[in-house]
């Protein structure tokens, strides 16, 4: 592969460069930023920059590098060549890949650069079993991981040093080095510890599973392993020392001391860092962040102290708060102030959480995770909401308030309005549209119904390819009858419709206008848990009241809506129909009446 250093000129270029030549590597030497930035080119697989470049530290060098460079985003990967070690994770919060301490072996550069170069995490799989290494080494390798094997602890430990793994699973019970003197003596190697040891082992007792975290182990599987639990545990483990994976974190506070404290505990845990001086250089960097493309996009969460020059820390949650691209961005106020008063007025603010100072680091870190973790719970249940009904939502809140996810199926009879809405022709108008098209049309088409059926207090029970199913019941909400809600979001959604197709045809002449038909019934119906017990399941509406609602739909006059017999008796003396007799539904020896709605009585 083809190698670019940025460094000033002396030793280190020529030293790497008669190390990788003999293994067929190309090195390029850089002696400043400037002749890097035109000269580094695609075909390069990494740049390597040195301590110091132009009085520029290797941080400052690479991001000078990547504004400066032709190359955009893809400019190769960047390695650090540091004198003074830091933890992986702050160097990956630099922009860095990797990072080489001075003095470092060739065998740990070319372990870098092959690591970059194969896209995959790589396993030192240790275990003296041979049935083991195979069994466990191809379930490994099916899950998209490059496996290296070792039979024993010292065997494992000196292909640790070699391969530089991203991960390590080791038995316990080996012969030369167990499993546990191996966790400790990689743990306690500077140049290995932040590799992540995953003990998996037979031995299973409570007194193992001790001696095993003591020994620094991050996770301990007891053997036998099923494959899916292997492989999610350890993609759970790589997840926090992976670099794309983590959150990344905005920490403001005047004081130099208590910004690296706090940014340098929370890169030790593997999160994006970035530093303000103040608020109001925090709440620059906050909003310039928002809408930046990945490695970098908005920060995950705020950290800020109160008492700063030019922009207090309330002024900071209050400015970004107010701004609609970074209110729902948690902040965590660093203080000495603990009063109720103070306290009240950080809430009304909208602050997530707050920390007493002085506080310890491992406090400090557990109150980031916990909000990090809140804000993922509460945006994974605002998507949740965009898929389910609000009567699955209310429905998976109780079972869970009762633990009882996997226990009884809840059904009930209700009485209620099902509301049925079909486009017509819609096969034969699809059939002339590519399948984005369709997509794009259908979604702006719900766009525009789907509020009208919630505004009057409708629940959309599912759609079926263009078909919306809704439910209406009685509602402490409102005042009028299911029955006449959904009369009047029928008669509603018409009317959007022809405001849709408006500007449509404003903008495409050509576009074919959507027609619509809705078609509803009242009566009893059963609504609950519909599917596998521990699977999947749906929570719905079924019974012969549904079965009505769809087939009056499709006997509904285009551009219509159809009110079921049960229906009109409801809200005869507030609708004015048109009866139409003599309709045939599927399922029935005789012609039932049905209305066609024309509008509503004043009152």
């Amino acid at each position: 592969m083809r190698v670019a250093v940025v460094t000033p000129p002396g030793l280190l270029g020529p030293y790497l460069r008669r190390a990788l030549a003999p293994l067929g590597h190309e090195v390029d030497i850089f002696g400043s930023v400037e002749s890097a930035a035109s000269g580094v080119a695609s075909e390069h697989a990494a740049v390597l920059i040195a301590p110091r470049v132009e009085r520029d530290a290797a941080p400052t060098a690479l991001s000078r590098l990547r504004r400066t460079s032709p190359l955009g985003d893809s400019f190769p990967r960047a390695i650090a060549v540091t004198l003074e070690p830091k933890a992986p994770a702050a160097l990956r919060a630099d922009g860095f890949e990797a990072a080489l301490a001075v003095p470092f072996q060739i065998e740990e550069l070319v372990a870098s650069l092959e690591r970059g170069a194969r896209g995959r995490p790589r396993v030192l799989l240790i275990d003296d079993s041979d049935v083991v290494r195979r069994h466990s080494g191809s379930i490994l390798a099916d899950a998209g991981y490059e496996v290296v094997l070792a039979v024993d602890g010292d065997e494992g430990l000196e292909r640790c040093r070699k391969e530089r793994p991203d991960l390590v699973l080791s038995d316990v019970e080996m012969p030369k080095r167990d499993g546990f003197a191996l966790c400790k003596a990689i743990k306690q190697d500077p140049e290995l510890a932040h590799i992540p040891v995953v003990i998996c082992s037979a031995l299973g007792e409570t007194s193992d599973l001790e001696r095993g975290f003591d020994a620094g182990a991050d996770d301990y599987l007891v053997k036998p392993v099923v494959a899916e639990e292997l492989v999610s545990r350890l993609k759970a483990i790589l997840a926090q020392t992976l670099p794309s994976e983590r959150e990344r974190v905005l920490v403001v506070d005047d004081s130099a001391a208590i910004r690296h404290l706090v940014a340098d505990s929370l890169r030790r845990q593997g999160f994006r860092v970035e530093t303000a001086i103040d608020g109001q250089d925090g709440a620059e960097k906050a909003l310039a962040a928002v809408g930046t493309a990945p490695p970098q996009g908005p920060f995950d969460l705020i950290l800020t102290d109160y008492d700063m020059p030019r922009m207090n820390g309330f002024q900071l949650v209050h400015a970004l708060k107010r701004d609609l691209r970074t209110r729902e961005t948690p902040i965590v106020m660093l203080t000495a102030r603990d009063t109720k008063r103070d306290q009240a007025q950080m809430r009304a603010a909208g602050l997530t959480s707050y920390l007493v100072k002085p506080f310890s680091t491992d406090k400090c870190v557990a109150i980031v995770e916990r909000s990090l973790a809140e804000a993922r719970l509460r945006r994974y249940k605002q998507a949740s909401r965009l898929y389910i009904s609000a009567g699955g939502v209310k429905a998976a809140e109780q079972k869970a308030a009762a633990s009882d996810v996997y226990g009884s199926v809840r059904a009930v009879e209700i009485d209620a309005t099902l509301l049925f809405s079909d486009v017509s022709g819609f096969t034969a108008m699809s059939s002339k549209m590519t399948a984005s098209e369709v997509i794009a049309l259908m979604n702006a088409y719900f766009d525009e119904l789907c509020p009208v059926v919630v505004e009057h207090g409708g629940d959309i029970d599912k759609f079926i390819g263009d078909a919306i199913m809704a439910v209406f019941q009685d509602d402490a909400r409102f005042e009028e009858p299911h029955a006449l809600r959904a009369a009047r979001a029928a008669w509603a959604m018409q009317r959007a419709l022809d405001r849709f197709n408006e500007r449509r045809v404003a903008q495409d002449p050509e576009a074919k206008k959507v027609i619509m038909r809705v078609g509803l019934n009242a009566g009893p119906l059963v609504r609950g848990d519909l599917g596998s017990r521990f699977v999947r399941r749906d929570y719905t509406c079924i019974g012969d009241t549904v079965n009505r609602a769809q087939r009056h739909e499709s006997a509904c006059p285009l551009g219509g809506v159809l009110l079921s017999q049960t229906v009109y008796d409801r809200v005869r003396d507030l609708v004015e129909v048109e009866e139409i007799g003599g309709i045939k539904l599927k399922g029935l020896s005789e012609p039932v009446s049905a209305y066609s709605l024309k509008g509503f009585v004043a009152r």
